[in-house]
Order: structure tokens, then sequence, then C-alpha cells
């Protein structure tokens, strides 16, 4: 929007004239125009956020939040890791954006909630909802480091005496610095990446010690003797809580020539578990701040 600005110019001029019978005149002028005053920017910004997993990003508008899904497809993966103490699964995303002028462009990560096509659980409490493959997990959202690497992946806090553990946890998620005010003249734009490590929390079943011992005799007649022990780990295959067991039962009689008769019965059970294919997505959220070189003013949505 252009403002328009009224400028008053006033002009004075006198004049003198001589003559015996006429005395001094004064002449006086006065004059209004109208101006255009260009626009001054002070200063703009862009917010956006993009799954590894989708093509497109999630651009804020009018500085509303934005938010990346992370599928239930890719959190089921920690059910399918068969080896012993495995490697968390890691998804990432990245938040991206530019402060132009003399603003600049924080913010906030959350992880919202657990959302199906039937409804959703808040996930404020950082507590999953129950019979799911993330109630069973610790998900864990963090910086990425330089490279976007993701192997260091932060401690689980111990909870309190009188709080049950959590299954989510952020990192230094509050008020990200994506860049400082006054810095990015010309629009350039910076971006974070963040990572999202998926474990599940079966502990190991066992182990399986094995000893053995071994005694020789030597020429002389004297013995030596030595003995080894090694731990297997014994761990079964992690799944979600077993629904039941079904339970089948087969029995057959048989006549012979002679009138004779055999029977025979067999029984087997059946261990059923929920299927993890339809565990819900996660919703994270990111909420854009924007800050100013100016002290006086406050950082705002």
């Amino acid at each position: 929007m252009r403002k328009r600005t009224s400028i008053g110019i006033v002009a004075a001029v006198a004049l003198a004239l001589s003559a015996s019978t006429i005395g001094v005149a004064n002449a006086l002028w006065s004059a209004s125009a109208t101006a255009l005053v260009p626009e001054i920017a002070t200063g703009s910004v862009n917010f956006s956020a993009q799954a590894s997993t989708s093509e497109t990003k999630e651009i804020s508008v009018g500085g509303a939040s934005v938010s990346v899904t992370l599928p239930g497809s890719k959190l089921i993966e920690v059910l399918q890791q068969d080896a012993v103490a495995p490697v968390p699964v890691i998804w990432r995303f990245t938040a991206s954006g530019s402060a132009l002028g003399i603003a600049g462009l924080n913010y906030g990560v959350t992880v919202r909630e657990q959302r199906t096509a039937e409804g959703s659980h808040d996930l404020a409490s950082g507590r999953a909802k129950k019979g799911t493959v993330l109630a069973g997990s610790t998900l864990k959202v963090y910086r990425a480091a330089a490279g976007g690497d993701c192997s260091t992946v932060p401690v689980t806090p111990t909870p309190k005496d009188d709080e049950s553990p959590r299954n989510v946890y952020l990192y230094d998620s509050d008020d990200v610095q994506l860049q400082t005010p006054g810095t990015a003249l010309t629009g350039r734009l910076s971006e974070q990446e963040w990572c999202v490590a998926m474990t599940w929390n079966a502990e190991l079943d066992g182990l399986y010690v094995n000893d053995v011992q071994v005694i020789g005799t030597a020429a002389n007649g004297s013995t030596n003797g030595a003995m080894a022990r090694w731990h297997a780990p014994v761990g079964f295959p992690p799944s979600l809580d077993m629904l039941g067991t079904y339970r089948n039962q087969g029995s057959i009689t048989g006549i012979s020539e002679d009138t004779t008769k055999a029977k025979a019965t067999s029984e087997w059970h059946t261990d059923v578990y929920p299927d993890p294919s339809g565990e819900p997505s996660i919703v994270i959220e990111l909420d854009p701040i924007v800050t100013n070189l100016n002290p006086a003013l406050e950082a705002q949505d």
C-alpha cells in the first residue's frame, strides 16, 4: 500500500514599487501539492517444512504452523528388526525459511498427535495410545549433526519417581533459531535437518551361558587345564501384545477288516497377534516465530 503525503508549500514574494504617492506593496502566494512516497520494506519472512518421505513442502500461510507426518508404516519397522539390540529406525524432516531485511526467524517443534482416519490421540503428555506400536516404543526428535548425521541419539531421561516413562521425547526444540535478524538481507534460504529415532522397548529375554573345560596330560604325566565361557543373548522377535491362542483339535477313527477300531487325536495351537499395519501416523508441528533487530519489539508468531 502506498501512502500519500500532502506537502504544503508557502511562498512569499515582496515587491517594492517606487512612487511618490504609492507605498510598498506586498504580494503573498500559497500552493498545495500531492506526492507519492514509495514503500520502504522493513522485513518479510517465509517458512516451510518437508518430510523426507514427501516431495512437497508444507508452506506457512500468514505465519501459521506447518506440520510433517511420520507414516505409521515407517514406525512399524521397529517390529521388523530381528537382531539383538538393533540400531534405531531413523526418519528425517527439514525446516527451511528466510527473513528479509531487519526480520529474523525462529521456530518451535512439537509432536502433536497420533492420527488415523477414525480419529486422533493427543501426544502432549508424551505417552502413546495403548495397543499401538508407539506405545511399546521410544521416539526421539532431535537436530541432526553436521552433514545430516543422526547416529548420535540423545540419552533417554530418567523419569521421576511418580512419573511413568514417556514414549516421545524432544530435545532442544523450543525457540530454535533459523536466521538471526538482519543477517539475510537478500532473502537467503536457511535449512535445518531434524532426526526422528525410533526403538522398540523390549528387553532381552535372557542369556544362554556356555561353559567348556579342557584338561590335558603331558608326556611327563603333568596335567594342564583351561576353561572358556561365552554368552549368547536370547530374544524373541518384537511384536504387539498377543491377543490370545487359537486352539485346534482333530480326531479320527478307523475300522479294519476284522472290525477292530483305531483312534487318533491331534491338537495344535496358534498364537494370535494384532496386525500392526494399521499403526497411526504421527503429526509433528513446526511453529514459526518472527524476531526483530529492535529490542523494544517482542518476537511474534
